[in-house]
């Protein structure tokens, strides 16, 4: 069975950061600009309704035809030393092929959706993410701390007007993204916050080689952005970006036959500093029951003991290992842009 967990872990973790990134504080030719991004870039973002969207166009491989498009969007609180809370939907899709999943945090507890029901992540691997946050002291405005500091990935600063974004009148920035700064920041990010990842989402993302990372950049060509930020408060209302690659001849094969892509993203950011109100969800079963029963490395996470869970039982009893595998072959079946039969699907696990 094609699991949606492989892919929500790494997708989770590039909106929590590039959130994160958009809510704190290059060169260019543009003073005003400058000073602009440099202002925005220092203003507190606590909270907001997130609306995020992701395109990635991949030349060369049959597999990757169409567009993938990843969509992510729901509120967000951030909590003094424990995780953010928050409520994603998260949409990944290509053509006809479309998952639709999501992640719930409310800062104590951690919750993945699989189809129409929601997993809890084990409260010991919550509690473990949590300690290792709140081992770093007062980080309000630290990014820098986790090894992130966006304010230098924007170069060549320009104002370009006016517009209005989310509701808000804004200030239109544009620019170059320093490559190399982004994924060396990345992958710090990656380095020292590993188990507070892991125990949010039940996968641990490995830090790239050395190598890895002059490839990407030797890869990347034309990388732009676009920073949008409120006239009425300075926040950052939308960061927006593109760039190209192409992979070189000699490292195709390596990649399967990848000649090269694009990846479009944008970020938008309502209600900002607004009291937007995170709940765990009413129904939900331990992580464990599912991994136990599909196999945790399909999964891609450790899912923990059941013993570790403080989600209530399901009523009247918890589904058997037939009803999972009724459940598996009835999702193989299921067309993943027909909602009805997915929810069908989900009810064989009640």
């Amino acid at each position: 069975m094609r699991s949606p967990f492989r892919r929500l872990s790494p997708a989770v973790l590039l909106v929590l950061a590039l959130v994160a990134a958009s809510g704190c504080g290059g060169g260019g030719n543009d003073e005003d600009a400058q000073a602009l991004l440099d202002k925005a870039f220092k203003q507190p973002i606590d909270s907001a309704d997130l609306n995020a969207d992701a395109e990635i166009q991949v030349k060369g491989n049959a597999a990757f035809s169409r567009p993938v498009r990843v969509e992510v969007t729901g509120p967000f609180r951030n909590r003094k030393g424990k995780l953010p809370a928050a409520d994603f939907e998260v949409k990944i899709g290509g053509g006809a092929q479309t998952v639709q999943t999501g992640f719930v945090s409310t800062g104590d507890r951690a919750f993945i959706k699989f189809q129409d029901v929601y997993y809890e992540q084990p409260s010991s691997k919550v509690a473990q993410a949590n300690r290792s946050l709140a081992s770093r002291g007062d980080r309000k405005s630290s990014l820098k701390a986790l090894g992130l500091d966006p304010r230098k990935w924007l170069e060549d600063a320009q104002t370009e007007g006016d517009e209005k974004v989310a509701g808000a009148d804004t200030t239109h920035v544009s620019g170059k993204l320093d490559v190399s700064s982004v994924v060396q920041d990345f992958n710090s990010f990656v380095k020292r916050s590993g188990g507070a990842i892991g125990g949010a989402t039940g996968q641990a993302p490995r830090p790239l080689s050395q190598s890895e990372l002059d490839k990407i950049s030797d890869v990347v060509k034309d990388p732009t952005f676009d920073v949008y930020v409120a006239k009425s408060d300075n926040t950052v209302r939308r960061v927006s970006g593109h760039l190209e690659l192409d992979v070189p001849k000699a490292d195709r094969d390596a990649v399967g036959g990848i000649e090269g892509g694009s990846l479009s993203f944008s970020i938008e950011l309502s209600k900002v500093n607004g009291d937007q109100q995170i709940e765990a969800p009413a129904k939900a079963r331990p992580l464990s029951e599912l991994t136990g029963s599909l196999g945790a490395t399909a999964l891609g996470g450790s899912g923990g003991g059941s013993g570790s869970s403080t989600t209530p039982a399901p009523a009247p009893s918890a589904p058997d290992s037939g009803a999972y595998k009724r459940y598996a072959r009835c999702l193989d079946r299921a067309d993943p842009q027909d909602t009805d039969a997915l929810q069908r699907c989900a009810e064989l696990l009640q």
